[in-house]
């Protein structure tokens, strides 16, 4: 894991479900390695600020997480119909996926060196 729950509060941020805060770690590391395609991986391994920026973008991403459960699951699904044709759309499909990111965490991973600047247009 880029950061444990012991480090996640030691940055200030607060949760109060342990399971719920290993399973939004979890799910943040998943998103960060997928969003800079595994390039955190050797900024953490370089140690020095770069990691430090890893480890942040990692505390962000995994609050983000940690409040959108508290609230509700921060998803949201709306069907819509014209005529006997239906579709539903939903915040969380794949595409909505950097939407989904903590601005402060994509700041941070770009800082480190994992992002390049035109990903952020995505």
């Amino acid at each position: 894991m880029i950061i444990t729950a012991e480090e996640y509060r030691e940055m200030g941020f607060t949760a109060e479900d342990d399971s719920l805060l290993e399973s939004c770690l979890q799910r943040a590391e998943y998103t960060l390695m997928g969003l800079t395609e595994g390039r955190i991986k050797s900024a953490l391994a370089a140690g020095g600020m770069a990691a430090d920026y890893v480890r942040q973008a990692a505390g962000f991403q995994t609050n983000k997480l940690v409040k959108e459960q508290q609230l509700g699951g921060g998803s949201h699904s709306e069907r819509v119909a014209i005529g006997d044709y239906s579709y539903s759309v939903s915040d969380s499909d794949a595409c909505d996926a950097v939407y989904d990111m903590s601005m402060q965490a994509i700041r941070l991973l770009k800082a480190a060196g994992c992002l390049f600047g035109g990903r952020e247009v995505l």
